[in-house]
């Protein structure tokens, strides 16, 4: 029994994307009895001795052809859909419209298989992918940014909350650091002397938004008040990203230097002044900032005042920490930052 030639094999009104690109691995998934064996088994020996599970050949056709008619069904009240958005325009038809466009393709197979395996590359302007991504943050990535945040004391020493909305990914690629670096990591001075490379994962449809990102250290000795004040380390406005491209590294600066408004100062703890955490703040803007009220200073930089008074709104974050180590005094060499103070654990 073979598989129907339905819906979910046309691409006149659906994406290409939600097919899988490897044809054997197609084959392979949408096959019934395997004849040539899981494309998962590498050995010809393995795929010879590969039996399917009985009764798999009648009953993977018609569950496919059932959830394929399901699908079709569901593509004809988008079509009704679309005709009224085009005429009503309303956030309410929009966010319907949504549903219905990850209700027809959640149960395909080929879709599933991409999510699951191949997050990293999936068409992000599909809503069914960011259904899917979303899915995926909520049973992990989100809780363990809050659980990070929250311990780490980052809310409320900087901003007194947040309600996650968009993930946040950061590597160093710049210093050969190409692993996404799980929030809270201790890293060297000598890998964040270069710029990171944020990922900014939005779930919700974004065919173009403006978006602020801070860095800030709220662990900066403050001598003269006997306790520690925050630092801004890197400043950006008015960043485009989309679901397209989430990306911010140093090449889209290059094309757009107007966005830093505040350079990247490298993280360079003094000694004895113990573990800095620096975070990093998302977020939305409501509109195009052309300037600041008032001149944006590194030290003792106030960031609820800053982000009150340009209305910006948190929708994600992330965290690093640092501590002094034998490759601070070479990055303040290069950033000409002199000498760093030593603290002592006494008063002298």
């Amino acid at each position: 029994m073979s598989l129907s030639k339905g819906i979910w094999s046309t691409f006149n009104r659906r994406s290409p994307s939600l097919a899988l690109r490897n044809k054997k691995l197609q084959k392979a998934l949408l096959s019934p009895n395997l004849p040539e064996g899981p494309f998962s088994l590498k050995k010809r020996s393995s795929k010879i001795r590969y039996i399917s599970p009985t009764g798999m050949d009648e009953i993977y056709p018609l569950a496919y052809q059932f959830l394929e008619k399901q699908s079709a069904d569901v593509y004809k009240k988008i079509e009704n859909m679309e005709k009224k958005c085009n005429v009503e325009q309303s956030d309410e038809l929009k966010r319907t419209l949504t549903k219905l466009q990850v209700e027809a393709e959640e149960n395909n197979p080929e879709v599933v298989y991409n999510a699951m395996f191949g997050s990293n590359l999936v068409d992000r302007t599909q809503p069914v992918y960011r259904h899917y991504l979303e899915q995926k943050w909520k049973d992990y990535g989100r809780m363990l940014i809050m659980q990070r945040l929250e311990s780490l004391a980052v809310i409320p020493d900087t901003l007194p909350t947040l309600e996650p909305q968009v993930e946040v990914k950061m590597k160093f690629p710049c210093n050969n650091v190409e692993r996404w670096i799980e929030p809270g990591d201790i890293l060297s001075s000598n890998v964040t002397s270069r710029p990171p490379m944020l990922e900014v994962i939005e779930f919700e449809e974004c065919k173009r938004g403006l978006y602020t990102v801070l860095v800030v250290d709220p662990d900066s000795p403050d001598v003269e008040n006997d306790s520690y004040s925050t630092t801004l380390h890197w400043g950006l406005k008015n960043v485009e990203l989309s679901n397209q491209d989430g990306i911010i590294d140093a090449r889209k600066l290059v094309k757009n230097p107007d966005c830093e408004f505040a350079s990247y100062l490298a993280p360079t703890p003094e000694k004895n002044t113990g573990k800095h955490r620096f975070s990093v703040w998302i977020f939305r803007q409501k509109k195009e900032i052309d300037g600041f009220r008032e001149p944006v200073g590194r030290e003792r930089f106030d960031i609820r005042k800053f982000t009150a008074d340009n209305e910006l709104h948190a929708v994600g974050a992330h965290v690093w920490r640092s501590i002094w180590d034998r490759n601070v005094n070479n990055v303040r060499k290069m950033y000409g930052m002199g000498e760093g103070r030593v603290f002592a654990r006494e008063k002298v």
